[in-house]
């Protein structure tokens, strides 16, 4: 039996298992979020198995309770229970894809009683502050993390917001996007969120918590589909964009577009 402890948006995961290659995946694919310390959830993942039951896409269902979820794809098959704070896992195979897709369904139900958010955002800390950068899939997530070179990296792809009291804090996290690369492992006030596209020049657009609620939502990483659930996720996106001034960032593929954000 191995176990190894995950440390991400200072929630610890204990991840147990008795297959090897499932440990040196973890250990390797996690290697700068690995943590010392009591964990507040424990996962045990199954040895490869062929009979997970197949669904072409994620579904997370509840099952059994009002805090416990099934979580199915066509190359895992798992619960959550959130109150007891335990997860297991069946994988196909020992892939790393299938342990970090779990892992990020895992984060995003277990972050809400925490008031926090998965979001597909890239985010960066500059002179001690985050910024959260929005978008879908080709809106320029990875250019901006790119381009901005004397940042540090908490992720180009998703990212990690808690709020408590009217006060944000933005989190590295180990899934990456296009640019392979985690995040650091830290955290920092999130002072801004930007909502990217594409265009001839670089403009910032201040946006009211309405417009910017409506614009934040589609980026939130929630599978699950209980109205009580989604209610919560809901009230806390709707905390965020109160608490931290949201902006439309239109923007050429050069750095930039840094200097509108400072004067903004």
């Amino acid at each position: 039996m191995v176990e190894l402890s995950i440390g991400i948006a200072g929630l610890r995961t204990a991840v147990i298992t008795r297959d090897p290659d499932v440990a040196t995946v973890v250990r390797d694919r996690y290697e700068g979020f690995l943590s010392t310390g009591p964990a507040d959830w424990r996962i045990e993942i199954s040895p490869p198995s062929g009979g997970v039951p197949f669904s072409k896409d994620v579904v997370v269902r509840r099952d059994g309770g009002p805090a416990r979820f099934s979580v199915r794809r066509h190359d895992f098959a798992g619960t959550v229970d959130v109150s007891e704070r335990t997860a297991d896992l069946t994988l196909t195979s020992p892939d790393d894809v299938s342990i970090n897709s779990f892992l990020r369904i895992l984060y995003s139900l277990a972050l809400v009683e925490t008031r926090g958010l998965v979001v597909h955002a890239a985010s960066l800390v500059r002179d001690g502050a985050a910024y959260l950068f929005c978008g879908p899939s080709g809106s320029g997530k990875t250019t901006v993390a790119r381009l901005s070179t004397d940042a540090t990296l908490l992720s180009d792809e998703l990212s990690i917001v808690r709020i408590a009291e009217g006060y944000a804090m933005c989190f590295g996290t180990p899934f990456r996007g296009e640019l392979a690369l985690a995040g650091e492992d830290r955290a920092a006030p999130l002072i801004g969120i930007y909502f990217l596209h594409h265009g001839g020049r670089h403009a910032v657009e201040a946006l009211g918590p309405k417009e910017a609620l409506a614009r934040l939502l589609p980026n939130v990483l929630f599978f699950a589909r209980e109205a009580d659930v989604t209610a919560a996720v809901f009230r806390i996106a709707a905390d965020l964009v109160e608490a931290v001034p949201c902006f439309d960032l239109s923007f050429r593929p050069d750095p930039g577009f840094w200097e509108v954000i400072r004067n903004a």
